[in-house]
């Protein structure tokens, strides 16, 4: 099975419906909880079933997404697929041109985990910007090889950065260090960019972002040349059959990477 195929046929009738659906109105409606819990909009759902449904008719997959939580589409599924269906929801309903579709693909196993994702495929559905990568094969943007070399130092550099009122205290010494800010309210097409070179740095310490949010853009951007570990510099495990949370510190190179951690560290307890 072609599975980057598969994903690109799914958002081309994602994208459709969805620009369908914010022209037509009631696109923000709430239809219910997700799995997640937090409100499920219309649009989220109908983006969802879409992707439910191609994957089901494909057949071999068990599917962890945002609304509908974990479920088997297949007895003995052969693949794991991780599935955002708008990553940046609030974007997409408020006329703001930076929300994606995110896919990312493993061999399914019962201990299948972020490290095992094999495929992955962010689509812009706004500007139809598409992200793709194979583990080992390279990142791509637009079907172009992308790359995260030539990073600035850290005193030059851009960083999307996620944050709280418990947690700026964290972020301090970082923030007092860097060029500057950018938050943009899609963690998946965030990290992309990243590995695409148009910004240096993304860094999570909420412990809010859920490994359906970056599982698809992590390949990209390790693909590309990048690095992303937890704000502990730890391999980041969290399980591809369960929704999980947990903190994230992507930069362009490892020596970048290692300035930043350095400077989260001092007041990182």
């Amino acid at each position: 099975m072609n599975l980057l195929n598969l994903a690109r046929r799914i958002g081309r009738e994602v994208r459709e419906a969805v620009a369908g659906a914010l022209a037509r109105g009631g696109a923000d409606r709430e239809v219910g909880m997700g799995a997640d819990g937090t409100p499920t909009e219309a649009i989220d759902r109908l983006a969802e079933e879409i992707v439910l449904t191609r994957l089901r008719e494909a057949g071999d997959f068990f599917v962890l997404s945002e609304e509908t939580g974990s479920v088997a589409l297949a007895e003995e599924p052969a693949y794991v697929a991780v599935v955002d269906p708008i990553d940046g929801s609030y974007n997409a309903l408020h006329s703001l041109p930076f929300y994606a579709l995110s896919i990312a693909f493993a061999p399914y196993s019962e201990g299948a985990s972020l490290a095992d994702v094999c495929a992955a495929y962010v689509l812009n559905l706004y500007s139809g910007d598409e992200f793709t990568a194979e583990r080992g094969r390279g990142a791509r943007c637009n079907g172009r090889r992308i790359t995260t070399a030539g990073a600035p130092e850290l005193g030059r550099a851009t960083a999307c950065v996620y944050t709280t009122p418990q947690s700026i205290d964290l972020l301090l010494p970082l923030l007092r260090r860097i060029k500057r800010v950018r938050t943009l309210g899609s963690a998946a097409l965030e990290l992309c960019h990243v590995a695409r070179g148009d910004m240096d740095l993304f860094v999570d310490v909420r412990t809010y972002l859920r490994n359906i949010d970056v599982a698809a853009a992590k390949l990209v951007l390790r693909e590309a040349g990048g690095v992303v570990t937890s704000l502990e510099g730890e391999r980041l495990n969290a399980s591809l059959l369960r929704i999980e949370r947990l903190n994230l510190v992507a930069s362009r190179t490892e020596e970048l990477h290692c300035q930043v951690l350095h400077a989260l560290r001092r007041n990182f307890k």
